[in-house]
């Protein structure tokens, strides 16, 4: 099967970093550790295990900061993936075989893969203090490598490891209990957009909004729109301002229920003066071009994972007021004053688990589609471009660079191979 493979050196990334300003397009080349291959697919990691066949397969913000190196050499993410590895984890796929222990029945159905590698895909009895709460996106055992019946290697998730494969190759395998059926009601195109959907909306369920009567979503990219979109689709009714740089997308945001869509200027001083106006705060200068203000919002959804946007999103929200850090970012260089000096507090999002909403309990795949299905999660305008494999570095082009392609989300097509 053709798959895109990630295997970097430490050379080669010591000279896409040096040459990247200039050769932008290094970072999509075999000196970067990218290379599309001719690889067997995946064998099944065990009886509970299915192996199934990629429709569509979604390019992730993580993927683009892995190729753009936005992660530092030393980055604890390093323990908990394993080289080299067959890239994609957001998919809609078809079941195409199945391990002795799995019903037949899921032999042909179309289904979402929910990525991660907890103990029950690695097989590990009993599991972690997480995973028996249905945490599975906080589990303990990422890096055990060879660690349960399964002997997977160190990763969090298919496309980050070189056993299960990735949705950025024509098959990948998974445990039978990330398989979520995916309805006729749904499209492809709709449902390759369940993972940032889902994390968005575990985001928003990880939040406490009770009293919160403006929320801001810092970046409005495919993960922004998602966190708009799941606060009005579990009833947030209070205000939201989106902050942006790209203009192109103010009417998703507006679709998704945005109420305020700001765009700031470069200058430090006119983006504080820019946030104060739009809250009625006070501007505060510090030194060196540094300012902060007085006040700010209730909770702050810091979406866009740069060091200047963590920095900003800790200073625009108001005294013991709530952070949700939901993009990929390592904060390095994140002047972390406000966090102690206001007392924030800070929320870390990553991924899916069980969620307890309206009473129940249910997976936020599961809860995802059905509100794509009802209407309530907007999906239309999301995917905006889709490529072939063999086009990868066009494709990775145009996520590394949303805003020159007027771009939200890109995935690789397989139906047509």
């Amino acid at each position: 099967m053709r798959a895109l493979r990630y295997n970097i050196t430490p050379l080669g990334w010591a000279i896409c970093r040096c040459v990247r300003r200039w050769w932008p397009g290094c970072l999509r080349t075999r000196l970067n550790g990218l290379r599309l291959v001719e690889v067997e697919p995946p064998a099944l990691c065990g009886d509970d295990w299915v192996r199934v066949r990629t429709l569509l397969g979604g390019i992730c913000g993580s993927d683009v900061a892995t190729l753009a190196q936005k992660h530092p050499p030393d980055s604890l993410l390093q323990a908990f993936t394993t080289l080299p590895f067959l890239l994609g984890h957001e998919n809609v796929a078809v079941v195409e075989e199945v391990g002795p222990a799995v019903d037949k029945a899921w032999l042909g159905r179309r289904v979402c893969v929910e990525p991660t590698l907890g103990c029950a895909p690695r097989g590990i009895d009993p599991p972690c203090d997480r995973c028996r709460a249905g945490q599975f996106c906080a589990c303990e055992n990422f890096g055990a490598a060879g660690v349960g019946a399964a002997g997977l290697p160190a990763g969090t998730s298919i496309g980050y490891n070189p056993r299960t494969g990735g949705s950025h190759g024509e098959h990948f395998v998974a445990h039978v209990s990330r398989l979520v059926a995916v309805s006729d009601a749904l499209s492809d195109e709709q449902a390759v957009l369940t993972d940032p959907l889902a994390c968005g909306l575990h985001a928003v369920l990880r939040a406490d909004l009770d009293g919160a009567e403006r929320v801001c979503v810092y970046g409005s990219g495919m993960l922004g729109l998602a966190v708009v979109g799941a606060l009005r689709a579990v009833g947030y009714a209070g205000r939201i301002d989106v902050i942006e740089r790209a203009g192109y997308l103010r009417p998703l945001a507006d679709a998704a229920g945005a109420d305020t869509f700001v765009i700031l200027p470069r200058e430090a001083r006119l983006r504080h003066e820019r946030i104060a106006e739009t809250l009625g705060c006070r501007v505060h200068r510090a030194r060196f071009g540094n300012f902060t203000i007085s006040g700010g919002y209730d909770v702050m959804f810091e979406c866009a994972g740069a060091r200047r946007s963590m920095s900003e999103a800790l200073c625009w929200t108001r005294s013991r007021g709530q952070v949700v850090l939901v993009a990929t970012g390592h904060g390095r260089g994140v002047d972390m004053t406000p966090i102690w000096f206001t007392e924030l507090r800070v929320l870390g999002a990553y991924g899916r688990q069980v969620e307890h909403h309206a009473g129940r309990g249910v997976t936020t795949y599961a809860l995802t589609h059905e509100l794509m299905t009802s209407g309530a999660l907007p999906t239309r305008g999301l995917l905006t471009h889709t490529f072939p494999l063999r086009q990868y570095k066009r494709a990775f082009a145009v996520a590394m660079d949303k805003a020159a392609h007027n771009a939200v989300k890109v995935a690789f097509d397989f139906r047509t191979s």
